[in-house]
């Protein structure tokens, strides 16, 4: 276990004037509170007794009320009332603390305006008692204003997003509490090492930072690409530039990968998928409402003006083209719900083309396979012989193909035939500008960040320090990982977080064990399966724990030179070579994929059956020796169970032991899961955003994921140690400040729409008001919002 420290001291609890409420030294004396808090305490019971006792058999049915014990204590003395009602009885606060949770309940939920004063009295003094013990550095977020069991995520982070509201960056969309931390810390300690690395970290960041020469290239890097779409004159010739393209990662009219066969756990399979479109969901593109048809507009306002930087003679004429032939993309594509429960149709080729007649499926296959010289000369990382492999896909012998969202693929020939191939070609061009923008002058950035305004209300270019950092983490992500690793990563929180793993995994299958809608046989298969879930740690290991890095940490040397888009264009073509050899390689369960140990984040993969925590996350606030075990289990505990959880969410638990697609649960245990499953989606579609619900069936991975990750890092906190009542609420609190976050109004609304994720806020409300120890914790009456009569439980 991490190491247990010792609880951070704390001053004496204050009343709202600044009283002391017991006392300097922090301790009862023997008449109990001190005589201000008494006045004020004996004021508020009176005044909940005298106002609230005609409600209460209203809140009764609730299973809420204020104790009749206030009743009986009206005609004692005052030292009596301190003494044996106001005053914890049981010598933690909890006592009080219920009681004045139900005093605040009655006032603020009855429905009577005369008790505002006594709710908010009796709210401050729960936050005071509440607060007292922990952390400076934890009191700081906190928000007295709002009672923990009326909205716990503003009473945990309220005053940090007061402060932070209006703060965030010119030219960022969101600020977290914590994901910013670790990200800042991360990046104080890697720019210096990027300044002087003699690789291809330090040989792309430079390039980034000579932003002189960047601006004298203008649109010079893109002529070779522009000259493959100037040179189509039929389907054929389209056909080849648009593999060209996808060579060099820029996708048009549709998409492709490689990845694992989802049934069969030795092999590796072709993807055909539908493609990616600029705005962030298909209804900016089908929503008839003013604020969708600005961001239309705005999209060809921005397409017209970047077709101008590239001299192109009638640029807003193309842009209306690529509008038309984006719109009918967005309009075919199969819904984000839809499209997440997607595992692939096993297809031939012909198949294939019998569902697009309107493309060359065949010569776009043989193009994308062969190694041509790249248009602008560098190096093209194929490997001699191209892969035949991949010609092979779907054909007798050969690996898999498989198709998902085939019906994106039925309207996909339609549209290939309404529109021209101008349009195409503009699309095309389109999509070029578009990703290569970021690497090109001030002026192309200055146009992509008009456009960014608009979706996400970022309002000027990032910071050239900054861009370039985050610019070689992407392009060079395992050289930089491995310079992480060797020279800042903190080796030692590796086996810490290894054994908190394995006591998460412990109450797990102890939950599993005892879980009623589980058929016996169902329930022995999921305990294998999460007996047989691997964990990778920090940096990449082999199956003895031995680092093992891949082939791309050193792939770059001696490739990389003084032009930037270019450089990028060569890690793309890496990127994309690497996954086509990957074809013929037997899976490796342990492969990283698209994630570094760089990153502030962490990862399960369903056809793995293995969870990825990076080294970039193992850091404060998330996972620190010196923080008591409430923080640690409460911040890195709850992300480990959380990602745990993956591996028997809606998607997950369709996977076996061995990350097989397999229908292995019996339809009784099918039937129970998606009952608890519904019943999460329903608390998610209740929130919402300028009128705009989540999409409970969009988000309920995740929502589960965080469900169970909470509950299975509680338990493991509690198995773990002796636990006290300040320990169990400074648990749930640290869980709470990991998602105190702030945002633009047009961020949050692209994100309700396209991210899996529900919002932060909603993560913790949804988590914490299902779960039982937590309304026992804050003592919140039965009915309040963050205890509901009826609560959802799944894991």
């Amino acid at each position: 276990s991490p190491k247990v420290t010792g609880m951070v001291s704390h001053p004496p609890l204050l009343g709202t004037q600044g009283q002391p409420l017991y006392g300097a030294a922090g301790a009862r004396g023997r008449k109990g509170v001190s005589s201000a808090a008494r006045r004020r305490l004996y004021a508020l019971s009176f005044a909940c007794v005298a106002a609230c006792c005609v409600i209460y058999v209203a809140v009764a049915s609730q299973g809420v009320a204020v104790e009749r014990r206030a009743v009986e204590l009206l005609g004692e003395g005052m030292d009596k009332i301190d003494a044996k009602y106001l005053t914890a009885e049981t010598g933690d606060g909890s006592d009080l603390i219920k009681k004045l949770q139900q005093m605040w309940f009655v006032g603020a939920h009855g429905g009577k305006p005369e008790m505002k004063a006594v709710s908010d009295e009796a709210r401050e003094l729960v936050a005071q008692l509440v607060v007292a013990p922990f952390p400076e550095e934890v009191k700081k977020p906190i928000s007295g204003k709002t009672n923990p069991c009326d909205d716990f995520y503003e009473f945990a982070c309220g005053s940090w997003t007061e402060e932070n509201r209006h703060k965030i960056p010119a030219y960022k969309s969101s600020v977290g509490l914590a994901w910013n931390q670790a990200s800042h810390r991360i990046r104080d300690s890697m720019e210096e090492l990027f300044k002087t690395d003699e690789g291809p970290v330090g040989t792309y960041y430079k390039a980034c930072m000579d932003l002189d020469h960047v601006n004298k290239q203008g649109a010079e890097p893109l002529k070779p690409w522009l000259a493959v779409v100037d040179g189509i004159t039929d389907k054929k010739s389209l056909v080849k530039a648009v593999a060209t393209f996808n060579k060099n990662n820029i996708d048009n009219l549709f998409s492709w990968y490689v990845g694992r066969d989802p049934t069969d756990d030795e092999t590796r399979a072709f993807f055909l998928t539908q493609s990616a479109v600029t705005l962030p969901d298909k209804t900016y593109y089908t929503e008839d409402s003013d604020e969708m048809k600005g961001h239309r507009a705005k999209l060809q306002e921005s397409i017209g003006h970047l077709f101008g930087l590239i001299g192109r003679e009638k640029p807003e004429e193309e842009a209306e083209l690529v509008m038309k032939l984006e719109t009918d993309i967005a309009t075919a594509l199969d819904d984000r719900v839809v499209s997440r429960g997607d595992h692939g149709t096993v297809v031939t080729w012909e198949k294939v083309q019998e569902t697009t007649p309107d493309w060359l499926w065949q010569e776009w296959l043989e193009e994308l396979t062969s190694c041509s010289d790249s248009p602008d000369g560098g190096a093209s990382m194929c490997p001699e012989g191209g892969h035949p492999a991949v010609l092979a896909t779907g054909k007798e012998g050969g690996k898999p193909l498989l198709m998902e969202n085939v019906a994106f693929f039925k309207k996909l020939g339609p549209i290939i035939k309404t529109h021209t191939t101008e349009a195409v070609q503009a699309l095309m061009r389109w999509k070029l500008v578009h990703s290569a923008g970021p690497s090109l002058s001030e002026e192309f950035l200055d146009s992509l960040v008009h456009l960014q305004k608009d979706i996400y209300g970022i309002q000027q270019k990032s910071p050239r320090p900054r861009k370039c950092y985050y610019s070689t983490l992407d392009t060079t992500a395992w050289p930089a990982a491995k310079l992480y690793a060797d020279k800042v990563f903190h080796r030692p929180n590796m086996a810490a977080t290894s054994a908190m793993l394995e006591e998460i995994r412990t109450q797990f299958a102890a939950e599993l064990k005892v879980e009623g809608w589980m058929a016996d046989e169902d329930r022995e298969a999921a305990e294998d399966k999460l007996h047989k879930m691997f964990f990778q740690v920090g940096v990449p290991t082999d199956a003895e724990g031995k680092e093992d890095w891949p082939e791309k940490t050193i792939a770059l040397e001696g490739l990389l030179g003084h032009e930037l888009y270019p450089n990028e264009m060569i890690g793309d073509r890496l990127q994309i070579q690497e996954g086509l050899r990957d074809l013929t390689r037997k899976p490796d369960r342990r492969k990283w994929g698209g994630s570094t140990p760089t990153a502030v984040n962490a990862f399960y993969g369903p056809t793995n059956n293995g969870l990825w925590i990076p080294a970039g996350i193992l850091q404060s606030p998330f996972f620190d020796v010196r923080n008591s075990d409430a923080r640690n289990y409460g911040c890195i505990g709850a992300v480990l169970g959380h990602e745990m959880s993956h591996g028997f969410d809606d998607n997950g638990r369709q996977y076996n032991a061995r990350g097989e697609l397999q229908d292995w649960w019996s339809p009784s245990t099918v039937k129970g899961f998606e009952k608890g499953s519904e019943c999460i989606a329903s608390v998610f579609d209740s929130y919402s955003i300028k009128g705009r619900h989540v999409q409970g069936k969009l988000t309920l991975g995740e929502d589960i994921a965080d469900s169970g990750g909470i509950k299975f890092a509680y338990k493991a906190f509690e198995a773990s140690g002796e636990r006290s009542p300040a320990d169990r609420r400074l648990f749930f609190t640290a869980f709470a400040q990991t998602w105190c976050s702030v945002q633009k109004t047009k961020n949050a609304v692209a994100a309700l729409l396209s991210d899996v994720h529900a919002p932060n806020k909603f993560r913790v409300l949804g988590a914490l008001s299902q779960f039982q120890p937590f309304a026992d914790a804050f003592e919140c009456p039965t009915g309040s919002p963050m205890s509901p009569q009826a609560k959802c439980s799944l894991w």
